[in-house]
């Protein structure tokens, strides 16, 4: 009697164990939807990333001239005149809170009309907490010339500036 108690036992806990592999549990009936609702779909872009005001915040101001060197890349600095780069800073913080890999152009008539100066700023991962805090995404930014593009990549961290706003200068540790 126990040899068969203990063997039917024994028996019965390694069924519970086994399951095919390929084995769904059963739809919920009508209780158990009022009581466990499926989550909302959530969407998720192709790209992928954080974006728009999740990372952007409530108010995102437009680069002050005494922090618009502290948007650029040194590299592309020496190339661009101080209004070519007040008009790429703005392209590098609306590149900054968009969806990855998307281009965002700019372009600057100079007035004794010469030839178009023109470029586009586009970020190339995902947003990131530095190790110093500062949410910190990189950003590609590029000066697009008669016969040549010159692309710097650079990594911009936001920066709470007066009055609650902010914006996306060159990373910096303290």
């Amino acid at each position: 009697m126990r040899l068969g108690l203990a063997l039917g036992g024994s028996l019965w806990l390694t069924a519970c164990g086994l399951a095919p592999e390929d084995w769904t549990p059963p739809a919920p009936g009508f209780l158990g939807r009022q009581v466990n609702p499926r989550p909302a779909p959530v969407v998720v872009t192709k790209t992928g990333g954080l974006h728009g005001v999740v990372i952007a915040g409530s108010d995102q101001s437009p680069v002050p001239a005494e922090l618009v060197d502290a948007v650029v890349g040194g590299e592309l600095r020496r190339w661009l005149s101080p209004a070519e780069r007040a008009a790429l800073a703005e392209a590098s913080q609306h590149a900054a809170v968009v969806e990855r890999n998307t281009k965002v152009a700019w372009e600057i008539q100079p007035p004794n009309g010469a030839a178009d100066v023109a470029g586009w700023a586009s970020p190339v991962s995902d947003p990131y907490r530095a190790t110093h805090g500062a949410l910190c995404r990189e950003v590609r930014q590029a000066l697009a010339r008669a016969d040549d593009v010159i692309v710097q990549t650079v990594n911009l961290c936001r920066e709470e500036i007066a009055l609650g706003g902010s914006v996306w200068t060159l990373a910096h540790w303290p």
